[in-house]
């Protein structure tokens, strides 16, 4: 996809949406109000690296060359993106909002898929904090609710076990209220399921790594935690 007016050693990022707008899917619904499409969604404000997602981007030829393209080394979903970002960065490529560059983005993810992503992006961040330790006071700090998190992670299991039912009955009957905003209960057990599955992933990562200092670590990407979404 090209985009008009690109400037030269400038990586113009477009917006995608998702067609939920009439979604009847809880989770989707979910998505839809915090305006979430993937683990590390964009966010408002200034842009970086940690805004290449590439979903929709156009990057000159010669600087992704020159980058070498995506590393090889990730073996699961996620970072990628933002890791190429950043190489291209160091060589002076300018991150910037193409306002005008939309794409439509045919996915319809299952709650049991999205978290699953979850726990591959924040696997993948160790992986990338792995290539460029320097980038670890942008993207990790210790936090509250990781420490929360690295101290409940197995209450908080056993919870989500015995709580399933409960909850499969609350989507049940949230599939047929239409299209409004989940209620508030299911809003919480999303928006924690998501954070404890990316904290999760990064978790294992730092295990396999035998960093387990790191792995009591909260983390963000750009001005976000993550999974801190809205």
């Amino acid at each position: 996809m090209k985009h008009q007016n690109a400037n030269p050693g400038a990586a113009v990022i477009g917006c995608v949406t998702a067609p939920w707008d009439d979604a009847a899917d809880p989770f989707l619904r979910y998505l839809r109000d915090k305006r979430i499409m993937n683990p590390y969604s964009i966010k408002c404000g200034p842009m970086d690296f940690s805004y290449y997602h590439t979903g929709n981007v156009s990057t000159p030829r010669k600087i992704l060359l020159d980058a070498g393209g995506f590393n090889e080394e990730f073996s699961v979903y996620g970072m990628e993106d933002i890791e190429l970002g950043y190489r291209l960065e160091k060589l002076g490529c300018r991150m910037v909002s193409g306002t005008d560059a939309k794409a439509l983005h045919q996915y319809t993810p299952s709650y049991r898929q999205f978290i699953e992503r979850c726990e591959q992006a924040g696997y993948s961040l160790g992986k990338m904090l792995e290539l460029h330790p320097e980038l670890r006071h942008q993207f990790v700090e210790n936090g509250k609710r990781t420490r929360l998190l690295k101290r409940i992670h197995s209450l908080y299991r056993m919870f989500s076990f015995l709580s399933d039912p409960f909850y499969r009955a609350l989507v049940r009957w949230e599939n047929r209220i239409g299209t409004l905003p989940v209620t508030a209960i299911l809003d919480q057990h999303y928006y924690w399921a998501i954070r404890y599955h990316f904290f999760l992933g990064y978790r294992q990562y730092t295990q396999h790594s035998g960093n387990k200092k790191a792995a009591e670590a909260d983390f963000r990407l750009g001005r976000q935690r993550v999974p801190d979404l809205p």
